[in-house]
C-alpha cells in the first residue's frame, strides 16, 4: 500500500524534471518551408512561415509538436520538420554517364520473386480475392483455355466476327 504514494511522488518528479530539462532547447528547420500553426493542430490558424536553416527556441513539447517563440508570439511546428542541428548547405547531385548506369541496373527478378511466381495462388488465397477483391478465376480460368487460330484473331482484329 506505501508504495503506491512512492511511485506517484517519483513519478510527479520524474515529468517536473523532464519539463525544466526541455526548457529552451535550440531547434532548426530542416524543410524547405515550415508553417508555425497558434495551437498544435493542422485546423488551427498558421501564424508565420519560415525557411529552411531557421533557428527556432522551443519551450516545450506538445505530442508530436514542438513550441516555438517568433516575432514576440508562441506557435507549435511539427517536430518531423526541426531538427537539434543546422540542415547541411550544400546538396550535390551524382551524375553518371547512361552506359554506367546500365551496368549497375537488375535486369532480372530476383531468386524469390521467381519462386512465388512460380507456386501461384494457393486455394485459399483465391477464395480470398474472390470475396474481398472480387476476383473471378473461374472466368479467368475459362479465358485461358481458350485456343484461337491466326485466321480468328486477324478477323477479329479487323472488325469481323470468325
Amino acid at each position: 500500500m506505501k508504495k503506491q504514494p512512492l511511485l506517484f511522488v517519483i513519478f510527479t518528479v520524474c515529468m517536473l524534471f523532464a519539463t525544466v530539462l526541455h526548457a529552451e532547447s535550440v531547434y532548426y528547420v530542416q524543410s524547405n518551408n515550415a508553417k508555425i500553426w497558434l495551437s498544435a493542430s493542422f485546423k488551427s490558424k498558421v501564424i508565420a512561415e519560415v525557411g529552411k536553416g531557421k533557428m527556432l527556441t522551443s519551450t516545450g513539447l506538445e505530442g508530436r509538436w514542438v513550441k516555438v517563440k517568433i516575432e514576440g508570439k508562441e506557435g507549435y511546428v511539427p517536430s518531423l520538420l526541426l531538427s537539434t542541428h543546422p540542415p547541411f548547405e550544400k546538396t550535390v547531385v551524382i551524375r553518371a554517364e547512361d552506359s554506367e548506369i546500365k551496368q549497375g541496373v537488375r535486369r532480372r527478378a530476383s531468386s524469390f520473386s521467381s519462386a512465388a511466381a512460380a507456386r501461384g495462388l494457393t486455394k485459399e488465397d483465391r477464395r480470398r480475392d474472390d470475396v474481398e477483391e472480387g476476383v473471378d478465376y473461374v472466368a479467368l480460368k475459362k479465358m485461358e483455355s481458350l485456343s484461337l487460330t491466326a485466321d480468328e484473331v486477324t478477323q477479329f482484329t479487323i472488325g469481323g466476327k470468325p
